[in-house]
């Protein structure tokens, strides 16, 4: 199952917030990117007039303006940010910032201490600021001086990697009304064709927050990386989750309340995801921007292993396979071994070699149980490699996906293996 946090990028650490400021330490991976929220963060007109800062003392120019950019996991967290009247004290900050659960603007006067710009806002929450050697800005956000809320990196120089949303038609009918799914696609400039990851999503924690299942996933982590070397990733959304249409109904309780430990109404969840991923999958076989004769296909979580068990089916379209942190049924599941084993066991269809990438401290699936799933994968006769990542201070296991230069090199070495 895949672990959320609302208004968090990643996790929720306690970190201390004081005059040396305790960035997690991952905050050095998080890449230039575009933000997932649908709702825009918009500065007051006044503000967003602003032309620099000439007045500015030299040391502190590179300060001032706007800044764009993103925060909060999958980047769900739109965030400008104005800065203006420096001088060595400090600076006016304008801040807004805006998801699809709330939208936030404060404006501050900020002092600069040990090279980082420090701005108290209403909320009670301590805003941090500070250069990268390129030019772009790490923001992080503490709340009570003490618990790390959020991370993201602003910018003033263009994204990483394209972004376009599509939606696709699929057979499926509900209510009468025809289901579309959601397509976010992360890709270099050009038209292609494209080397192609198809990348797809995990759970929401144990199922309880409904809210949760409308927040579409990507990440930017991901898409930076292998857009940087020439490939698009494309980001489908199955029924229910994002904006997609249609009920979400991928192994519940029979009241809906949670996700369910039971095989008899997990697998049928899990049956129920893999025929939407064949419908997203048909369209991007056809698509003009895919180099069919180079696709990978992976996820995070529930959608590793639903990646390793589809490829198992349908070996013949894709090149790779990478499952990061993949289970359909967390280790504490009475029927995990089951569940996780029968879909393992359908991967091992697949001809290729996959790469299989596990976090210590994984809360949801530690490396024993992961270890004893690739043991059944590779009797059931499949072949791949297993990587232990270690996370970083503040990160579980299950968060590792989002932090390159833990999987970086493996993962380098293994599409030049499948090329």
């Amino acid at each position: 199952m895949k672990k959320i946090w609302i208004g968090a990028f990643l996790c929720s650490a306690w970190v201390a917030s004081s005059a040396q400021t305790a960035w997690p330490s991952y905050i050095g991976d998080l890449p230039r990117a575009i933000s997932e929220s649908p709702v825009p963060a918009v500065l007051p007109p006044q503000v967003a007039a602003l032309e620099g800062s000439p007045a500015a003392p030299a040391n502190l120019a590179p300060w001032g303006g706007i800044w764009n950019g993103w925060a909060c996991r999958a980047a769900g967290c739109d965030i400008k940010i104005a800065i203006r009247d420096l001088s060595d004290a400090g600076a006016t900050v304008t801040y807004v910032g805006a998801s699809q659960q709330q939208t936030v603007s404060d404006e501050a006067r900020g002092r600069f201490e040990n090279g980082e710009l420090h701005v108290p806002l209403k909320t009670g929450a301590s805003l941090v600021l500070r250069l990268r050697k390129d030019g772009d800005m790490e923001l992080g956000l503490w709340r009570s001086q003490n618990q790390f809320v959020s991370a993201g990196v602003l910018s003033r120089h263009p994204p990483a990697y394209t972004r376009h949303v599509e939606w696709l038609d699929t057979p499926f009918i509900e209510n009468g009304k025809l289901v579309h799914l959601e397509m976010v696609i992360h890709r270099p400039e050009g038209k292609g064709p494209f080397p192609t990851l198809v990348m797809n999503h995990g759970s929401t924690g144990t199922g309880n927050r409904p809210e949760w299942f409308k927040l579409t996933w990507v990440s930017p982590e991901l898409s930076a990386f292998f857009v940087a070397r020439g490939w698009q990733v494309i980001y489908p959304q199955r029924r229910g989750r994002g904006r997609s249409d249609g009920l979400y109904d991928e192994g519940f309780e029979t009241d809906r309340s949670r996700y369910s430990c039971n095989a008899s109404l997990s697998l049928p969840g899990a049956e129920h995801a893999l025929v939407d991923l064949e419908v997203a999958m048909a369209h991007v076989l056809k698509r003009a921007d895919v180099d069919a004769k180079h696709i990978v296909i992976g996820g995070v979580s529930r959608g590793g292993i639903l990646s390793a068990a589809y490829a198992g089916l349908h070996p013949q379209e894709m090149k790779g396979v990478i499952n990061f942190v993949g289970g359909w049924l967390g280790a504490a599941c009475p029927d995990a071994a089951k569940v996780n084993g029968e879909l393992f066991t359908r991967a091992a269809a697949f001809p290729g070699q996959m790469l299989w990438l596990y976090g210590e401290d994984d809360p949801y699936y530690p490396i024993s149980h992961s270890r004893t799933n690739f043991q059944v994968f590779k009797a059931a006769g499949g072949k791949g490699t297993f990587d232990v990542l270690m996370p970083p201070k503040g990160m579980d296991g299950h968060g590792t996906y989002a932090v390159q230069h833990l999987w970086g090199a493996a993962m380098d070495g293994y599409l030049s293996s499948i090329r």
